[in-house]
């Protein structure tokens, strides 16, 4: 009787442990189930923000192409500027070449002129 007593005590005993260990495995695995669920939901966060960050980087770069070509562009309209400026700078340095020597002409027409206008004086007062 001993033997089923110290026996029926045992088995109190180890179920007693079982049940504890059984409860409080119940309670870690609530626990790590928690932990699993916070770290689900702090992972699709981190990951909706990593959404974010990309579609925003890929508006900066487009945003970023498009400065880039207008940029080129105001380049290339500075360059047929900058060309147009250096053909009207030699047309005008043409045309002040034209300019001096057409003075430098008609002086000369008007010294000839009066030249002649003194000559025809001179001949005008012979024959007077």
């Amino acid at each position: 009787m001993i033997d089923v007593l110290g026996a029926f005590l045992l088995g109190g005993a180890t179920g007693f442990v079982a049940k504890d260990k059984l409860f409080d495995n119940k309670k870690q695995q609530t626990s790590r189930q928690n932990e699993l669920d916070d770290l689900y939901a702090e992972n699709e966060k981190f990951s909706k923000r990593n959404r974010e960050l990309e579609r925003q980087v890929e508006d900066l770069l487009a945003e970023l192409d498009a400065v880039r070509k207008r940029a080129q562009s105001h380049d290339e309209d500075n360059d047929d500027l900058e060309y147009e400026l250096d053909k009207a700078k030699r047309t005008v340095k043409s045309l002040q070449q034209q300019n001096d020597e057409l003075t430098r002409k008609i002086k000369e027409y008007k010294d000839e002129c009066e030249q002649l206008k003194a000559e025809m004086e001179n001949l005008k007062n012979k024959l007077d």
